[in-house]
């Protein structure tokens, strides 16, 4: 089952709640707390259990911060649709998921739909962590990838039944290496969504070595390629992305 009403419904919302948050003034105060809440409150209801709710509850707070730095009306309308649609799967997914538990397609639901929540999250952060208006230092930038890193990462790791002793040995491990590649790029002349992206590749050929790991499929060759991916993927970003000067 890909369509579900009551999910698409609550998208719906998901999206008047991020259209709200760029064209009514107000939203920043209570109004857009208690909207949010219920748009995370309904997700639970639908999706059975608190680890199901984790993504789509992660994506809500993660997409307003990143619509923010977006200016033009039609990427903005974009990225507001593309956004309902990370969140329409993730909701299927952890609806599918609680009746059946080993369903790879909602698996794979899930995890195309944590990039995409980890890139909203990245991009926002590093925006904000830009912005001359706002003075944010770079250890409370890193804890925010960590505390983000760490949650997304711990709950996947459980959807894809990993053993339970080792999520949070996995998690930490992604953790510790995407706040490093962070510190690092802090010194690269690029704009926020070149960190974010080559933070994400990075994030991503880890998670893929453990998932190999742990279901034995991990050889040299699957090393190798991974790190020929990365190589190649992170050089592509680099030569095709705007240099800025450092001052």
């Amino acid at each position: 089952m890909f369509f579900s009403f009551n999910i698409f419904f609550l998208s719906v919302l998901f999206a008047a709640n991020l259209w709200l948050s760029v064209n009514y003034a107000g939203y920043a105060g209570w109004f857009g707390v208690i909207f949010s809440l219920i748009i995370v409150v309904a997700s639970r209801m639908i999706v059975g259990r608190w680890k199901f709710t984790v993504l789509p509850a992660v994506l809500v707070p993660g997409a307003v911060l990143l619509l923010s730095l977006i200016d033009p009306p039609f990427e903005m309308s974009l990225f507001i649709l593309l956004s309902a649609l990370v969140f329409y799967a993730t909701v299927l997914a952890g609806w599918r998921l609680f009746r059946y538990e080993k369903d790879e397609t909602a698996k794979a639901m899930y995890n195309i739909a944590t990039v995409a929540v980890l890139f909203c999250w990245y991009a926002a952060s590093y925006g904000w962590y830009l912005n001359p208006s706002v003075l944010i230092p770079i250890w409370a930038l890193l804890v925010v990838f960590s505390v983000i890193t760490l949650l997304v990462s711990y709950v996947s790791f459980a959807i894809n039944q990993i053993d339970r002793e080792k999520w949070l040995i996995y998690s930490v491990f992604l953790t510790t290496l995407v706040a490093q590649t962070v510190w690092i790029q802090n010194f690269w002349p690029f704009g926020y969504l070149t960190v974010a992206v080559i933070t994400l590749i990075i994030y991503c050929v880890g998670w893929e070595i453990v998932l190999s790991f742990f279901l034995k499929k991990l050889t040299a060759r699957t090393v190798l390629f991974e790190i020929i991916f990365l190589a190649g993927s992170v050089l592509l970003v680099l030569i095709s992305s705007k240099w800025y000067p450092v001052i």
